[in-house]
């Protein structure tokens, strides 16, 4: 078997994971969780960091990027229901977001399904709702 060199990469192309504004590189890199995201939608956001919730659930934490940076994710199912937590590294406002997997047609049951796993009530949401009808805060800080 002969062995084949694989050459290293053009000069002029830019990283595959950083906006490339002249497209110079062919391949364009996304992040697991980039591309996991568009099955999920954002329904609220959790006061307790994603460590403690990750930790009572005992899930594993992993590292992604999106455009606004380096993320955490957990993606892990309860019930039939697919969801995910994620937090943003640097984010002004240190929530937790909870994600649900776009097929959920009750949003509130799945959300009262995580909570009880969690062994938190509704007290700890930061806020709710979705980007088409909006968030509403749900603890007088800014959400």
């Amino acid at each position: 078997m002969t062995a084949v060199n694989v050459p290293g990469p053009e000069p002029e192309w830019e990283t595959a994971s950083s906006y490339q504004g002249g497209r110079r590189n062919p391949a364009f890199q996304q992040s697991m969780w980039e591309f996991a995201a568009s099955s999920f939608r954002v329904v609220a956001g959790l006061q307790p960091p994603l460590e403690a919730l990750a930790a009572r659930l005992r899930l594993t934490v992993e590292r992604g990027w999106e455009d606004l940076g380096s993320v955490d994710v957990a993606m892990f199912r309860i019930e039939k229901t697919d969801f995910a937590l994620s937090e943003l590294e640097g984010a002004p406002v240190p929530y937790t977001f909870v994600w649900v997997s776009r097929s959920v047609d009750d949003v509130e049951a799945a959300l009262d399904t995580l909570l009880n796993a969690l062994g938190i009530g509704r007290r700890a949401l930061a806020f709710r709702g979705s980007v088409e009808a909006g968030f509403e805060n749900c603890n007088g800080r800014p959400g």
